[in-house]
């Protein structure tokens, strides 16, 4: 059977590639055309049916400096399968990264949302689920220990500080005293972490259920008039709560044109 030819043209339509990805691939000999006496390059049904195995192999996001050494024949069967087995653990990380990305914009998008809706609203709600990954440190010490963490187990930049304070309230004046601060990661998140998590999550003292609102603050500190806010809404209920709260910070930004941290307080309820 006669053997046919192809032009360059004729390629490049038949593959949906440009020529010059086509003159690009014969630089670097991973294509090998004809010459004709009229001084066209010809391609063959070979050349047509490597050209396939290229286009393949490059969406398997091989590089071409990899894709040459394949058809080069200076790697065994055995190296071939190795650096395959390579650019799948690669693959594999890259997804696993995506992943960690996608979460990271879903915390967000949820945190914005509540942040756009709740903000100033009281409201009765369980206490997240969540890992302690660092119980019991000062405010000081638990930003150290985010950068810490985050850098040294992927995935652990999703953790929230959850600062422990105790109220009282002297004359009709309500006063907060700072007890420490939580390193947690939510219990929905276990999945987007490298780190060795406890079988079940857990919170030291159980805050289990509570009153809860999302305020604009000028410092992480939540002021003393929101929880004063919270008390009395609590009272209206009928609710008794606890001599301690957790506040955690959402977010940072602007709110009215000031700098801003959006925290989320819980106050439990007995």
């Amino acid at each position: 059977m006669e053997e046919k030819y192809y032009q360059i043209g004729d390629v490049a339509e038949l593959m949906g590639m440009s020529r010059d990805t086509l003159r690009h691939y014969e630089k670097r000999g991973i294509l090998s055309p004809k010459k004709g006496q009229n001084g066209y390059r010809y391609y063959t049904s070979e050349e047509i049916h490597r050209l396939i195995s290229i286009l393949y192999q490059r969406k398997m996001n091989l590089g071409l400096s990899e894709i040459e050494s394949i058809w080069s024949g200076s790697n065994t069967v055995q190296e071939i399968g190795s650096l395959l087995e390579n650019r799948i653990m690669e693959e594999e990380k890259a997804i696993r990264t995506h992943h960690q990305t996608i979460a990271r914009l879903q915390l967000a998008q949820t945190d914005y949302s509540h942040i756009q809706n709740d903000i100033g609203a009281m409201r009765m709600q369980d206490f997240p689920s969540v890992y302690v990954i660092a119980p019991r440190t000062t405010m000081e010490e638990s930003i150290n220990l985010w950068f810490t963490y985050s850098r040294n187990y992927p995935g652990l930049d999703m953790m929230y500080l959850y600062d422990e304070y105790s109220w009282q309230r002297r004359q009709g004046e309500l006063k907060l005293e700072y007890k420490n601060t939580q390193l947690t990661l939510g219990r929905n998140l276990k999945e987007y972490v490298d780190y060795p998590l406890p079988q079940e999550p857990v919170m030291n003292n159980d805050p289990g259920l509570c009153v809860s609102t999302i305020c604009a603050s000028q410092t992480r500190i939540p002021a003393p008039e929101i929880i004063a806010s919270m008390l009395d809404w609590a009272d209206a209920q009928g609710l008794m709560v606890s001599r301690r709260l957790y506040s955690t910070w959402l977010s940072q930004g602007k709110h009215d044109g000031d700098s801003t941290w959006f925290l989320q307080i819980y106050l439990p309820v007995f």
